[in-house]
């Protein structure tokens, strides 16, 4: 029940805010919703307890945000220690975390929290650039401002280099100094979203392995409504394999969702079918796959298909 709540507020919040919304009609398990508004895009999952993000549902989150260019965002209620703080950035493997409190201050203010938290306490970022510039301008040596932080003169070195700081020694540094230091945590940027793959990929399906032959990037997002994305310089397929026939229209369904959200073809792989397209999505023939030799081929056929 609490999940379902999270979920009603989240959705009531971005439908305000003017947002559009795709949810999965198949259960997944790596996101709840994936909303838009204009050109950003964010792929939301809700958790009561954040503890509970795997791995693996991670590794899938931030290959959607890096191929999809959405920022993934996990939105929760607590931790092992209790309920997480508004206005705080939690973390896990990789993924900003944030109370929905946070979230809707972001959405409807457009304003970033500046806290996150870290073993050890809460931290944040500073400007090191702006620090080392406003004490050597003004003559101060790393030992007074070390006194002035509570810290060590090694420590006012590395917050000059990017080294983030204690809340109270930000703040004592701010005051002293009489300029902002403290800087926004961008929970928008994925240049954060390291390069992910199964490394096993090969091993799954052989359709994977031949896409990847003619020149498709393809990662696997087996925890999603669809099993992988395909991908070229020029495009990205949402790519599926319908292996159960009676499940197809429901599948074509969910791809029609994020397709249309997303602004991307899709092509579902099928052993062998009765239609060119369902719902507007292309089916393909494993066996027509298995004989494509080039991408143009795959792109004149989702072309074709889904224009029926």
């Amino acid at each position: 029940m609490e999940k379902e709540k999270l979920l009603r507020d989240i959705r009531e919040l971005l439908f305000r805010e003017n947002f559009e919304i795709g949810e999965p009609i198949l259960k997944s398990i790596s996101f709840d919703m994936i909303a838009r508004r204009d050109d950003l895009i964010l792929i939301l999952k809700a958790l009561v307890n954040i503890d509970a993000l795997r791995a693996e549902v991670a590794r899938e989150l931030k290959i959607l945000g890096k191929e999809l260019k959405a920022a993934p965002i996990v939105i929760g209620k607590r931790n092992a220690m209790g309920e997480i703080m508004d206005d705080v950035v939690y973390s896990r493997h990789g993924l900003p975390i944030l109370s929905f409190n946070t979230f809707k201050n972001f959405i409807v203010n457009g304003e970033y929290p500046m806290v996150y938290a870290s073993p050890g306490g809460l931290y944040v970022n500073i400007n090191g650039w702006l620090l080392r510039r406003v004490r050597e301008a003004r003559g101060i040596s790393l030992g007074e401002l070390a006194k002035i932080a509570g810290v060590s003169r090694k420590a006012i070195q590395l917050y000059e280099e990017g080294m983030n700081a204690t809340i109270d020694s930000a703040l004592r540094l701010e005051d002293y100094l009489g300029i902002p230091l403290i800087e926004p945590i961008d929970i928008l940027d994925l240049r954060r979203l390291k390069e992910e793959r199964y490394e096993n990929i090969e091993d799954v399906d052989d359709i994977y392995r031949r896409l990847m032959k003619i020149g498709y990037d393809v990662f696997l997002t087996i925890k999603c409504p669809f099993e992988a994305l395909s991908k070229d310089e020029r495009d990205v397929f949402l790519t599926s394999i319908g292996k159960n026939q009676k499940k197809l229209k429901v599948k074509a369904m969910n791809l029609r969702i994020f397709t249309e959200l997303l602004g991307k073809n899709a092509f579902i792989v099928v052993n062998k079918a009765k239609y060119e397209e369902i719902d507007g999505i292309p089916l393909i023939e494993r066996s027509e796959i298995m004989e494509i030799e080039s991408k143009e081929e795959i792109r004149k056929i989702v072309r074709e298909r889904s224009a029926i």
